[in-house]
């Protein structure tokens, strides 16, 4: 294996060999140029030299393979990102339910969990919040236990109160969290039907039923056959006529016609056929 900056092939497929044989945990499906830019970062960010250095890592030290997870899955969110989907969400989709004795939701690769907020937020200003129940996942162990603690960085105050007002936010944004430490804190929105868990969607199955699936940004990573593959467990999850939320820079296999009907192109919003 080479010292260089750009991995082979090779040495990109040992790396994968190497972790699904010792952790049965499957990254051959992965963007290639995604996962080795992301491995590049791992190598530089913990001093291993080359790829060489980071396959010894991950066979002989069981603890490392948690860091190597979450450092290939860690995703980049905020609060009521691309606001036509929450007008969307506000306006046709929700009222939808508005009858439904109760409804869930699944927030499937959720980061750190701002989207999981974004939609508590607008559950409660909808009314429809009390017989809601959202479970958010996502492989990454460090963005579950951020998304539990609901604490955004300040930086992002602006931002995401723009954000919450193009998104047609019936109140001030500040209405919902405290400010703690330079952090925003979301302890003044309703979280007492949010489970957050981790969950592998290349290879854990989900044996609930969900009205509705927000996976946004996520299957930009995977390949057409591992697109394909959560797509179904997503179908499988979903009664006919459920929504399916993607990010706008994801896309969907070829097959996917087969399962789902486009609601929305330019949202990025499909239903179960």
């Amino acid at each position: 294996m080479q010292n260089t900056n750009q991995l082979t092939q090779e040495e990109l497929d040992s790396l994968i060999r190497a972790i699904y044989g010792r952790y049965g945990l499957d990254f051959s499906n992965y963007e290639p140029l995604s996962l080795s830019r992301r491995i590049n970062r791992i190598i530089a960010k913990y001093n291993l030299e080359n790829s060489l250095g980071l396959w010894r890592k991950i066979i002989y030290d069981a603890s490392f393979i948690q860091c190597f997870i979450d450092e290939i899955t860690v995703g980049l969110t905020e609060m009521f990102r691309n606001q036509d989907f929450w007008v969307k969400l506000r306006t046709e989709i929700l009222p939808v339910y508005e009858s439904k004795e109760n409804l869930s939701i699944w927030h499937a690769g959720c980061s750190t969990g701002e989207e999981v907020y974004s939609m508590a937020i607008t559950l409660e200003e909808e009314e429809i919040s009390s017989n809601v129940s959202i479970i958010a996942t996502d492989l990454n162990s460090s963005s579950i236990r951020n998304a539990r603690q609901g604490k955004f960085s300040s930086l992002y105050q602006k931002t995401y109160t723009d954000n919450y007002t193009a998104a047609q936010g019936k109140k001030e944004l500040n209405a919902y969290y405290s400010l703690a430490e330079e952090n925003m804190v979301f302890n003044k929105v309703s979280t007492h039907n949010i489970v957050f868990d981790q969950h592998n969607l290349v290879k854990d199955e989900m044996p609930q039923v969900f009205d509705m699936i927000l996976c946004r940004n996520v299957m930009i990573y995977f390949d057409e056959v591992l697109k394909m593959k959560v797509l179904k467990l997503f179908h499988d999850c979903l009664p006919e006529g459920g929504f399916l939320s993607i990010g706008y820079y994801d896309t969907l296999p070829k097959g996917y016609k087969d399962l789902f009907y486009t609601y929305d192109a330019s949202c990025k919003i499909y239903q179960k056929i």
